[in-house]
């Protein structure tokens, strides 16, 4: 690091993002970790590196497709028109191929990003990820130690589970987004630790109870905000076991007409009530949104475990990290890197690295690897570039020539965009397009958008599904569903929408879910239940408020039309604990 960085460490710097044109802030804080990786701060601004790191996720769409090496039919996150070849999950950690036989001598006359695109584009890939143990749950990606689950994305430790998106530790849980350690649990958003809670966001220790929002250590509640440590109410509105017992009966919570008229009501309640600035469960010096055990978390957002890191986004027992988006898992001294995580350090610019690798840069799919720097591929690699062996000695001397050349002889993309040492991967080396990846969940755009930003786009086949059966003809309760259901393709009743696959089926444990929670049968395929989740959460970008009560500037996700009334950490206990 240069002596010019070195003085700029001791205060905050103001500059501008090559890539939005918008200025952003690099503190003090950051310079230190710059200084300690050995890095240049980046020309990015956070928001734009962090979209930067997700396009190169493809977390949910599946493609059937032939395996490369045994030509059986697999599910891949990748389309068959991949440049590369696709190996199924198994045969990628085999030992039927040699990733060293794709490499290639680093050419100083060539930027360093256009020599790794020739080497990303010829190294087979693993079809889905998955770590661990992985029983009865083949429509699954992106997961670590799952047992019969069913279309479970972003997942580690989970059971008898289907159609989840980001969780730790669920065990008979559907549809549901970013919940942790929670145990029979549907449509439920940002949730910890809960039990039999249905239709809830941002909860903590709740249990039998439905609909509720910022609730904590409560059970038997229904249409509830900001309680603790309550039973037996309905609407803020405390009753008698019995009387509460009625009145949920004469709500209709196991129809769908009655699930339909709750939803818009408790939407609408929910707004009277003060929103906390940031929410967090035993967190300290945080900021961002939903932290659990957090210690010095800056500008980060689903975080659990975490100590001392900035610009996370889901990621869980990390230390001394940044701009990291999702796992982490006993993990340290990660930077700009995707998908990277168990036992992982000093893991810098890399995607899909796992299971113990360190010291790796500009490295993807390389497990169990250290001392690489841009390699694909490589199982328990060391000392290697793009792919090539090399003893200690050499890389040592190679290692510092290259990370010279690429300030000396940057790539610039189509759009102007300069990619010197300390970038993550330039957009265009990413395989997917920005509709597949998590960029369009966290950071959505239009098309128009996505490719005026010079990002691909991808229009969803729509496949002509010879549908059985329509939405609305399915029955108002569980009761009255029998099994001949599960023969059934059902029309989506959104099948007109972008998002939706057009159609859907019901899976037997899917149906066995539902008659246990007495819950009506879904009306809309998976990708539209997905979208409205994320629909109901604000977005990944801190906004200057007042507290309503005491006044004072709060940094916080949730603009006035979402929550119109916010507390400070400070008010907010004075008003709810």
């Amino acid at each position: 690091m240069n002596n010019e960085t070195k003085i700029h460490s001791q205060s905050s710097v103001s500059t501008n993002c090559q890539n939005c044109k918008k200025d952003f802030v690099i503190e003090p804080e950051d310079f230190n970790f710059y200084e300690k990786i050995k890095v240049l701060p980046p020309t990015f601004c956070p928001e734009c590196r962090s979209v930067r790191r997700m396009i190169c996720a493809n977390e949910r769409v599946f493609y059937k497709r032939k395996s490369d090496l045994g030509g059986q039919d697999i599910f891949s996150m990748y389309p068959s028109d991949t440049p590369f070849p696709v190996y199924e999950t198994k045969e990628f950690y085999s030992d039927e191929w040699d990733p060293y036989q794709y490499g290639a001598e680093y050419d100083f006359s060539r930027p360093f990003f256009k020599q790794f695109q020739e080497l990303f584009n010829k190294v087979p890939r693993m079809a889905l990820v998955r770590q661990g143990f992985s029983i009865n749950s083949e429509y699954t990606h992106r997961v670590h130690d799952l047992k019969n689950c069913y279309m479970v994305f972003r997942a580690s430790d989970c059971e008898d589970s289907l159609y989840i998106y980001t969780a730790l530790g669920v065990n008979n849980c559907v549809d549901c987004f970013n919940v942790n350690f929670s145990e029979l649990c549907y449509e439920c958003i940002d949730c910890n630790k809960c039990y039999k809670t249905t239709f809830s966001q941002e909860c903590a220790e709740c249990r039998d109870s439905m609909f509720l929002y910022a609730c904590r250590n409560c059970s038997n509640c229904v249409g509830c905000v900001n309680l603790v440590n309550q039973e037996y109410y309905i609407f803020n509105q405390k009753y008698s076991k019995e009387d509460y017992l009625k009145k949920l009966e004469n709500l209709k919570l196991n129809t769908v007409s009655g699930i339909f008229a709750m939803n818009k009501e408790f939407s609408d309640f929910r707004k009277k009530f003060p929103q906390k600035a940031v929410v967090s469960l035993k967190s300290n010096k945080v900021s961002g949104n939903w932290f659990t055990n957090c210690e010095n978390v800056k500008n980060s957002f689903g975080c659990v475990n975490l100590k001392d890191c900035r610009y996370i986004y889901f990621a869980f027992n990390e230390e001394d990290c940044m701009d990291h988006f999702q796992w982490g898992d006993s993990s340290e001294l990660i930077y700009e890197s995707a998908n990277c995580g168990i036992n992982d350090s000093r893991i810098l610019f890399c995607s899909q690295c796992w299971s113990g690798a360190h010291d790796l840069f500009y490295c993807d799919s390389c497990p169990s690897s250290s001392y690489c720097f841009g390699c694909i591929g490589l199982k328990k690699g060391e000392y290697a570039i793009l792919n090539k062996k090399y003893s200690k000695e050499e890389y040592e001397e190679i290692v510092p020539k290259i990370i010279k050349h690429m300030s000396e002889m940057p790539y610039i993309d189509k759009q102007g965009r300069n990619y010197k040492y300390g970038e993550f991967f330039p957009a265009d080396t990413s395989p997917f397009a920005y509709n597949e990846t998590a960029a369009i969940d966290f950071y959505p755009l239009s098309k128009d958008e996505a490719l005026t930003r010079g990002y691909r786009w991808k229009d969803r086949e729509k496949k002509n599904y010879q549908t059985t059966t329509q939405s609305r003809d399915l029955p108002e309760t569980i009761a009255e569903v029998d099994s001949a259901i599960l023969n059934e393709i059902i029309e989506c009743a959104e099948k007109d929408s972008p998002d939706s696959i057009g159609a859907f089926r019901i899976t037997a444990n899917e149906l066995s879910f539902y008659r246990r929670m007495d819950l009506p049968l879904p009306r809309v395929c998976f990708d539209i239940r997905h979208t409205r989740r994320l629909q109901k959460r604000p977005s990944l970008r801190t906004i200057k408020r007042f507290c309503s009560k005491c006044k004072t500037e709060v940094e916080t996700v949730y603009d006035e039309k979402y929550s119109p009334i916010i507390f400070c950490e400070k008010c907010y206990q004075q008003e709810v604990y």
